[in-house]
């Protein structure tokens, strides 16, 4: 399939590679309901060293919304599929899973190429003085406060300093960031 060119998805492909992102991702959307495409457009927001407010991130979380509909089944399926819990050959489980992951992640750049597509980034605030990892990490306690699975950012800090800490390759920066929360 081809798509246009998409900064966001450039951005989050990158980042996905990176040791432990994946991983980290995974845990916050599969134990917090968090949205993984949203988190890293937290991250590449703050990258830009801008700021999402309340109406940025209804406005994400409203284009995400009718995606997942879509990739929840996709996914639910996918992993269905390799705990081989429907009976097929091998063969046939290694080949649906593939064509499975590869409409998952379609579905998943469309995502990201609609909330690329949302907000305008020169309509944003700038962090002013905060560096792009403190402004990413304002980005992603403000979006995960938006969820209703969790009752406050602050009682899963240690999963978002490792996603920082992942993504910005300093360790050191993201824990003066996150000294700075308390």
């Amino acid at each position: 399939m081809d798509f246009p060119t998409s900064e966001l998805w450039n951005y989050s492909t990158q980042v996905w590679t990176l040791p432990e992102v994946e991983t980290i991702c995974l845990i916050l959307q599969d134990d917090y309901d968090a949205n993984v495409n949203i988190l890293l457009y937290c991250c590449w927001i703050g990258d830009k060293n801008l700021s999402l407010n309340d109406d940025d991130l209804q406005a994400l979380i409203d284009t995400v919304q009718p995606w997942q509909t879509i990739i929840k089944p996709l996914r639910d399926s996918r992993k269905m599929m390799k705990q081989q819990l429907i009976a097929l050959p091998a063969s046939l489980i290694e080949q649906t899973v593939c064509n499975i992951s590869e409409m998952e992640i379609n579905a998943e750049h469309m995502t990201q190429l609609a909330l690329e597509k949302v907000l305008l980034p020169e309509s944003f605030s700038t962090c002013g003085e905060q560096n792009s990892i403190k402004c990413s990490l304002n980005n992603i306690k403000a979006y995960l406060n938006s969820l209703d699975s969790i009752s406050s950012a602050d009682e899963i800090l240690p999963q978002i300093s490792q996603l920082l800490s992942a993504i910005f390759q300093d360790e050191e920066a993201v824990q003066m960031a996150m000294m700075s929360e308390t």
